[in-house]
């Protein structure tokens, strides 16, 4: 890494073009350290010599708190390259000092199957399980929180807390007018909170529910001995009697397993109450037992996804917890294509991959000038933090007023015929639950006459 100490005056020099390849005063930092940043000096970063490299750095390191200021001051005097966070990355020093502390290489710590599971499992939460995990774009799974939060944990070993990344993923998707989460922010990382604490590194985040709750015991369970014990199968199905005998499921055939759990759904989902996680966290785990380490029967919860709209989660996260295998989902290779993706290398001191980082964005505002810079037309590449990158829909480059409006006409139909089809499933489970109460109540009163009856 070669590095300059530069105010902003030498930084315009530095950058403007035609100005010869030689930067006097750049240095060699075999350990480096940006003790230099301080409240009017920046530095200036590359990843090899400048005169062989080129004179553009791929980083500029600011003090805390200066990198909205320092990027309008560059917005204002630097305009050959715009966005200008698309060249180079502008880091504030605390951030910095985080991801380059971060493994040489980028690595999930042997939490491969986790993170995997999950980013499958939210790309299914968010599709509503219309769609196999097969079918859905590449995009789908760089989109979700779960790719984001995976990404940062491989590039600093876990420094930075899952909810600061969940704090820029939202303000991104805000930003940038995405379609309202059939599952909030706040409920996924509720389920990251469990999955981490298998893994000894810290949570930050306690929504929902306590990590020393009843579901991190049971996922403890799974992770180190591969099967959840007595005390805590007892804990995880009270209140649901029938659900006793499902301790076992792995010993039935496969024919009897899928009509069990067919009828195990129908009962969580009839008596689920609205602050209780065990049964989409009990709907996930046993349809993990189709076929255990796979995503081959995502299909079995869509019936009942809109009710327990954490399930596709908890499958996900069920499914990477293969101590058969290698801790990956197997039957194709989108898992490895996601673990592949999540631990491609990109230093601090690499070029940006990415279209605009979010502090720029924020800036300037999702204008139309925007649409035509983008890398790849309908989707925008945003950097919520130094290579940590995730994608959105954004307009095409040739999208005109009527395609807006026919597109929008579509959105607006697509989002009506969700929620029909959320309603429907809805009245279908009542009318189950209101015909099983009559059939009890019936039930009670045929007793009660045969005894009058006998009585005369």
């Amino acid at each position: 890494m070669w590095v300059l100490p530069v105010k902003r005056r030498e930084l315009v020099d530095l950058i403007t073009p035609n100005r010869g390849g030689d930067v006097p005063g750049a240095v060699e930092e075999n350990r480096p350290s940006f003790d230099i940043v301080r409240s009017d000096v920046m530095a200036a970063v590359w990843p090899a010599q400048p005169a062989e490299f080129g004179r553009l750095p791929t980083a500029i390191i600011v003090p805390e708190g200066a990198r909205r200021d320092s990027l309008a001051w560059l917005a204002t005097y630097v305009r050959d390259l715009r966005p200008f966070t698309a060249f180079c990355r502008v880091v504030e020093r605390p951030i910095a000092e985080r991801f380059l502390k971060g493994p040489s290489a980028p690595n999930l710590m042997g939490a491969e199957g986790v993170c995997s599971g999950l980013v499958l499992g939210e790309a299914l939460t968010h599709a509503r399980g219309r769609t196999s995990i097969l079918d859905l774009p590449a995009a789908t799974y760089s989109a979700t929180l779960s790719h984001s939060i995976s990404r940062t944990f491989a590039l600093t070993a876990g420094s930075v807390a899952p909810h600061d990344v969940a704090r820029y993923w939202m303000e991104a998707r805000q930003l940038t007018g995405q379609d309202p989460l059939g599952v909030p922010a706040d409920v996924i990382l509720a389920v990251w909170s469990v999955a981490l604490g298998s893994t000894g590194q810290p949570t930050h985040s306690r929504t929902l529910f306590e990590p020393s709750n009843i579901l991190a015991a049971a996922w403890l369970e799974l992770t180190t001995i591969g099967e959840i014990r007595d005390p805590v199968w007892h804990r995880l199905v009270e209140g649901y009697p029938a659900l006793e005998s499902m301790r076992d499921l792995l010993q039935m055939p496969r024919e009897q397993r899928v009509h069990v759990i067919d009828t195990a759904l129908r009962l969580l989902v009839t008596t689920r109450r609205e602050t209780d996680e065990r049964p989409s966290f009990l709907a996930g785990y046993f349809t993990s037992l189709l076929a255990p380490g796979t995503l081959d029967h995502a299909d079995i919860l869509a019936p009942v996804a809109s009710l327990l709209p954490t399930a596709y989660l908890w499958y996900g996260l069920c499914a990477g917890n293969n101590l058969r295998g290698d801790a990956l989902p197997v039957g194709n290779s989108l898992a490895r294509r996601i673990v592949r993706d999540l631990t491609i290398p990109d230093r601090l001191v690499d070029r940006p991959r990415c279209d605009v980082a979010l502090e720029e964005l924020t800036m300037h505002g999702p204008g139309d000038k925007m649409v035509p810079l983008t890398t790849k037309s309908g989707r925008l590449d945003i950097d919520i933090l130094p290579g940590v990158t995730m994608a959105v829909r954004w307009p095409t480059h040739d999208v005109s007023s009527e395609d807006q409006r026919r597109r929008a006409r579509d959105k607006e139909l697509q989002q009506l015929l969700i929620e029909m089809e959320d309603t429907t499933t809805k009245w279908r489970h009542l009318t189950e639950r209101l015909r099983d109460l009559i059939d009890r109540r019936e039930g009670d009163l045929r007793p009660n006459t045969r005894k009058k009856r006998g009585g005369k």
